[in-house]
């Protein structure tokens, strides 16, 4: 075979969640370069051997002796290529490879001896979130000799005061997600690991400032984290052996640090680190990230706007290439993916606003690519978006148009922009309650209802179309308003109270509406129950003859009305028991067969139609003098529908028909012969039921018989 121009080596164990995946990223540089693939297996028992075994040139077996270096020599000492490339099995390599294939074909670069590559970490194992960029060296000039030193963390043994001859691929990415639970219980086993040996150096270097670096990155679990980050500060600022390399990122940690815990040492290591090391990156970006943050959240707005706009400056130089790229090679920056630039963007458009720049901060919302959000920065640019608009006069139609059309992108996946529009949608509900309104009013910079920022997206949600009606008083446009509602269940209730309040006609002529949407909305608006009893008082009132719309919606609000009503109020509570057999009668006798409504059909009914069909019949019992039947039909519903037993009482003790004055001591007399005279006979007795015929039982059987309720 020709000799291999580079070795790709790697080590594993037990990886066959990610090891196939990796193996397959890595085939077009293999199919690119001649090239040849060692793996070590440090004793895997999960099936990563013969997966390996698939894809490697070689693949050995070392056993594993807690040293990270001793495993890694042990595969370049079987390397035969020109160059070294270390890869890990949680690493997979961007598609393209154009800029290290014509590197490693460029016989200028023997003049080189390490290159750096983009480590890109990931939050997450689906890799579609927040990410942030580490420069590694991955890449050896196998001439140099060059070996792994460290148990952990290894990294080739170039002097730490000595930087070697090198370049940066800054378009060659391997996306790496071994970090992803690392801080949590699943990642315990692999943190304790680490920290051992760790721990194990720094007994024997507790002033090294790699070996700190490092525990810091690890350790922020651990009880005694807080000690050794103070004692990693005070090395940088004596400036200990190789402070120039392992300050920044110290220094960085440390204001992360502080700023998240509140220390009062933020501002001093905030200083620190822009007077030692104004030029790194770390600095620049993820120092500033923190500070402009906590300049944020202690108000301090001149101060945010300042280091945002400073680090907005670095994230472009970063992405250009300039600046002390190279320093990066001994950590990552935390904040250097998009997703932190946008937060940074969206903490100084507060901070203007704030600052009573109300036009920079719309400006500096409008530079964001909204596609890209989280749901985080989706709820903290909606919550930018209505203060702007709540207190400010500048134009936000263009800000919530872009925003609404870019959170709807499939990017990177529609679950992201469904979670995306859900967060969006929660936040605007808010704006529609009454009570948010009052307040808003109240406000010293009231300028515009937060609710009217969504009339631009009138066409588009159902919010826009409530704007809208909240905005009119016209009957006929509220009417044209609601036809256009599609999604009713994103509709605010406050909206459609204003609509019927003002003559609106419900449900929507030309726009027919299902029985779970005239639900939802009842529902809905059972909530409020003042609105609740206008609304049906007035509906009832529409002649339903040709309107199954109205009289569904009717009965719709009729049964929430029975259910939630308290019983007290008499005159009250009487209409509504009247306009709720009104209702149940129309739509009944509309619905089923005449066949099924006789009252030995009847079980075949939901209890609720039951208990209408029963209602009815009581009144119409009532209507025609009948006071037993009254009685009677109300029990049998009752029987069909217990929950229904409050309404039943209180119809009972309010129909004035049924209330019969006390009995005279007379007739109460004749009752207890009566009664005497039934005990001595059995109720199967011809005698029994030819003396309930006879006129005298009749006077008194409202006195014998069983009380109704």
């Amino acid at each position: 075979m020709k000799k291999p121009l580079l070795t790709i080596g790697m080590i594993f164990r037990d990886d066959i969640r990610c090891i196939e995946r990796c193996l397959k990223a890595l085939q077009p540089l293999r199919d690119a370069v001649p090239c040849e693939l060692i793996m070590a297996d440090t004793g895997s028992a999960d099936g990563s051997r013969e997966v390996a075994e698939r894809y490697a040139d070689v693949v050995f077996d070392f056993p594993w002796i807690n040293d990270f270096a001793a495993a890694r020599n042990a595969v370049m000492e079987r390397a035969s290529g020109d160059w070294y490339l270390s890869v890990d099995t949680d690493e997979y390599l961007e598609p393209d490879i154009v800029q290290i294939e014509h590197f490693l074909h460029n016989p200028q670069n023997v003049h080189k001896d390490i290159c750096l590559v983009v480590i890109r970490n990931y939050q997450t194992y689906e890799m579609d979130g927040p990410w942030s960029d580490f420069l590694a060296i991955r890449l050896l000039r196998m001439a140099t000799g060059k070996r792994y030193s460290g148990a952990i963390h290894e990294q080739w043994d170039f002097p730490e005061d000595q930087t070697p001859r090198s370049t940066v691929l800054n378009q060659v990415v391997f996306k790496h997600d071994g970090y992803v639970g690392m801080n949590e219980e699943a990642g315990r086993e692999k943190r304790e690991r680490n920290l051992k040996l760790i721990r194990e150096e720094l007994a024997e270097t507790p002033d090294r400032l790699l070996r700190l670096l490092q525990f810091i990155e690890s350790g922020q679990k651990e009880a005694d984290y807080m000690e050794w980050l103070f004692r990693a500060v005070d090395r940088v600022r004596e400036k200990a052996p190789n402070w120039e390399r392992m300050g920044p990122p110290i220094l960085r940690y440390a204001v992360r640090t502080a700023a998240t815990k509140k220390l009062p040492e933020l501002e001093e290591w905030t200083a620190l680190a822009e007077e030692m090391f104004p030029e790194s990156y770390f600095t620049r970006i993820d120092v500033a990230y923190f500070a402009c943050i906590e300049a944020l959240g202690s108000k301090n707005y001149a101060r945010c706007i300042s280091l945002g706009g400073k680090a907005l400056q670095a994230y472009e130089d970063l992405r250009a290439g300039r600046g002390d790229i190279i320093g990066q090679m001994f950590s990552s920056l935390l904040n250097s993916g998009e997703e932190f630039e946008r937060n940074i963007i969206n903490a100084v458009a507060v901070a203007y606003l704030e600052d009573g720049k109300p036009r920079k901060a719309l400006d500096g919302a409008m530079s964001l690519d909204f596609s890209q959000l989280t749901v985080e920065q989706t709820q903290n640019l909606t919550n930018l978006l209505l203060d702007l608009h709540l207190r400010s006069d500048v134009d936000t139609s263009g800000l919530t148009s872009a925003l609404w059309e870019g959170i709807n992108r499939p990017v990177p996946n529609q679950k992201r922009a469904d979670e995306r529009r859900a967060a969006f949608i929660l936040r605007g509900a808010s704006t529609f309650l009454p009570d948010s309104r009052e307040r808003e009013r109240k406000r010293e910079d009231f300028h515009r209802p937060m609710y009217t920022v969504f009339l631009p997206l009138a066409d588009q949600i159902p919010f826009g179309l409530a704007a809208a009606m909240l905005e009119t008083t016209d009957a006929a446009e509220l009417n044209a308003l609601l036809n256009r509602v599609q999604k009713w269940t994103e509709l605010p209730i406050s909206a459609l109270s204003h609509a019927l309040s003002w003559g609106a006609v419900f449900p929507p002529e030309k726009n027919p509406m299902n029985l779970e949407d005239l639900e939802d909305v009842a529902t809905r608006l059972s909530r409020n129950w003042a609105v609740l009893c206008n609304t049906l008082t007035q509906t009832a009132s529409e002649d339903f003859a040709g309107s199954w719309q109205t009289l569904t919606w009717a009965r719709t609000l009729a049964l929430l009305a029975v259910q939630h009503c308290d019983w007290k109020d008499a005159e009250q509570s009487m209409t509504l028991a009247r306009i709720f057999t009104k209702v149940e009668r129309a739509f009944i006798s509309g619905y089923y067969a005449p066949e099924v409504l006789r009252e030995g059909n009847l079980y075949v009914l939901p209890s609720m139609h039951r208990f209408g069909w029963y209602c009815a019949q009581a009144f119409e019992a009532l209507e025609a003098g009948d006071q037993l039947g009254h009685v009677r039909f109300l029990r049998a519903g009752l029987a069909a529908c217990p929950s229904m037993k409050d309404m039943v009482e209180f119809l009972i003790e309010h129909t004035s028909a049924l209330q019969a004055p006390s009995p005279s001591s007379e007739l109460q007399e004749l009752a207890e012969k009566v009664r005497a005279l039934l005990s001595a006979y059995s109720p199967e007795d011809p005698a029994v039921a030819a003396l309930k015929a006879s006129p005298v039982y009749q006077k008194v059987a409202h006195l014998l018989e069983e009380d109704p309720t």
